[in-house]
């Protein structure tokens, strides 16, 4: 077997290992490889960079820096998957000339802009644009709203159907992905790595990095017959036989143009190749032509007055246009900047006011301040899938619609177990923190409240006391009667409460006597 072919053959069958791990990971929780699954997770570029995992995100540097960007090509699930549906039109050994790829030149100005769009998002804690664009969070959503209700509907069949309650977020959410992988797989059909290419902004960081890469695809020309199969089948449109030259910042390295040319003139190698006959080579001696019959001091005169103005050329340095142009636009969005971050701030303020909004939503556990976790949630859903009681859900409009598609805790529905930590342990972002069972124990991600107007107990004389037999931490406490006759009502302290929602979930008052609020 040829390298072309061994290295192609391996890409394919390590990306195919990762999209069934991922696809695994969504669809069921008794999958056999977690350990597996929560490590791809933690390697993902963009969650590593918002998590301040600076060794993962210098390690994939590093690594594009020598191979190119093998991440686009083999652990990015979206990646993969716009593979799938670029070689759908593609298959069989004839294929027509209008699925053909031809090379078109890079958006360069458009990819600066979108990479400068969300890296400003994540700055302002706009979290919305993050997580439309980041490639995990994409496919995790595509997991999350499309691959595991599939999944459920397979067991279905069996007997053995899994519990799915969907409601408005999860409709909208469902919408959303739905949607963005529709457009995503119609231009990958059609256009092959347009988005990795042109939007994405983890291929756009690695697009920098790339272009120098140590090892690369390179072309031949002395064996180039100018065919043009590798053009037609490379799907980053990265190759550009006119010049004989391969694009590295768009290339993703799937290494199908190795197998294609009939002539072993494209190769991934680390040389360089040279021309057997250089079109321009050095010449010793003197130059011949007009300049060769002229006399010595007017040559000498000629040198002298060519190195002088050359050097005061090279004392002169040229202002650069566009750098001038970079650095007055940035000083001029400094201003805009800081008033966009201080409506935000604004906005997280009416939110967390009882005033505007009641009681604050509740985050999942794990986190250390309500807007770091704002900021560093891309809205990948992999908490709200894997959480076992199913009370994480998504947000529509708890935190903002800047912030949809955000987990929250739904006490109504479920409520936390008192002793589990996955969700914490699975966040690939950092904006849940890793919590042992011990921390679980201590942390709170609420305060409970009670109106006792709303309690069966105090209003209708039912012995009821629920939410206090139900309480983990013991912090509830039913009163005794009041002297008017009127039955004990729950009492919650604040120093025990861990905001569980425990409470919430079993009060069987209409509304509840009892809700959670969220920390500030």
């Amino acid at each position: 077997m040829a390298v072309g072919s061994l290295l192609r053959l391996v890409r394919i069958l390590v990306a195919i290992v990762v999209l069934a791990v991922f696809v695994g990971l969504f669809a069921d929780f008794g999958m056999t490889i977690p350990s597996v699954a929560a490590w791809l997770v933690h390697v993902q570029f963009l969650p590593a960079a918002m998590s301040f995992a600076i060794a993962t995100f210098v390690i994939w540097l590093i690594v594009t820096l020598v191979f190119g960007r093998i991440y686009c090509s083999t652990v990015c699930p979206l990646g993969v998957f716009q593979d799938i549906c670029a070689r759908l039109p593609r298959l069989g050994r004839r294929v027509r000339p209008r699925w053909h790829y031809h090379y078109s030149a890079p958006f360069t100005r458009l990819r600066a802009i979108m990479l400068f769009l969300v890296a400003l998002s994540i700055v302002l804690g706009i979290s919305a644009l993050s997580s439309l664009l980041d490639p995990y969070s994409i496919f995790g959503r595509f997991g999350l709203y499309v691959i595991k209700p599939l999944w459920a509907s397979i067991l279905n069949l069996w007997g053995t159907t899994p519990q799915l309650r969907f409601g408005v977020a999860s409709l909208a959410g469902m919408l959303v992905s739905v949607l963005t992988m529709v457009i995503i797989g119609a231009i990958a059909f059609r256009n092959g790595r347009t988005f990795c290419n042109t939007v994405c902004p983890v291929g756009t960081t690695l697009s920098f990095i790339s272009r120098y890469s140590i090892f690369r695809i390179d072309i031949n020309t002395d064996r180039c017959i100018q065919c043009r199969r590798c053009e037609h089948r490379c799907k980053a449109s990265c190759i550009d036989l006119t010049s004989h030259v391969v694009d590295t910042s768009r290339c993703v390295v799937c290494f199908d143009c190795l197998t294609d040319c009939p002539n072993d003139a494209i190769s991934y190698t680390y040389n360089r190749h040279q021309l057997s006959i250089p079109l321009m080579q050095r010449v010793k001696g003197p130059v011949a032509g007009s300049a060769a019959g002229m006399g010595s001091g007017h040559l000498d005169a000629t040198h002298t007055k060519n190195s002088s103005s050359a050097s005061a050329s090279a004392d002169r340095k040229p202002l650069d246009r566009r750098r001038f142009l970079m650095a007055g636009a940035v000083v001029a969005a400094a201003p805009a900047v800081a008033q966009v971050a201080g409506a935000v701030d604004k906005l997280d303020k009416m939110q967390s006011s009882p005033r505007h909004r009641g009681l604050l939503p509740v985050t999942p556990p794990g986190i250390r301040s309500r807007r770091e976790f704002l900021d560093r949630c891309t809205a990948c859903g992999l908490c709200v899938d894997r959480c076992p009681q199913k009370v994480i859900k998504v947000a529509l409009k708890e935190y903002g619609l800047l912030r949809a598609l955000h987990p929250v805790m739904d006490y109504d529905e479920s409520w936390c177990i008192y002793n589990c930590t996955l969700c914490t342990n699975l966040c690939p972002t950092g904006a849940l923190h890793p919590l042992t069972v011990a921390e679980k124990l201590r942390s709170s991600t609420g305060q409970a409240y009670t109106d006792k107007s709303y309690c069966i107990s105090y209003t209708q004389g039912v012995k009821c006391g629920a939410c206090s037999r139900r309480c983990p931490t013991g912090a509830i406490t039913m009163t005794a009667p009041d002297s008017d006759g009127k039955g004990p009502y729950p009492v919650v302290d604040p120093k025990k409460c861990i905001g569980c929602g425990a409470c919430q979930y079993v009060c069987p008052s209409k509304p509840k006597a009892i809700k959670v609020g969220g920390l500030a």
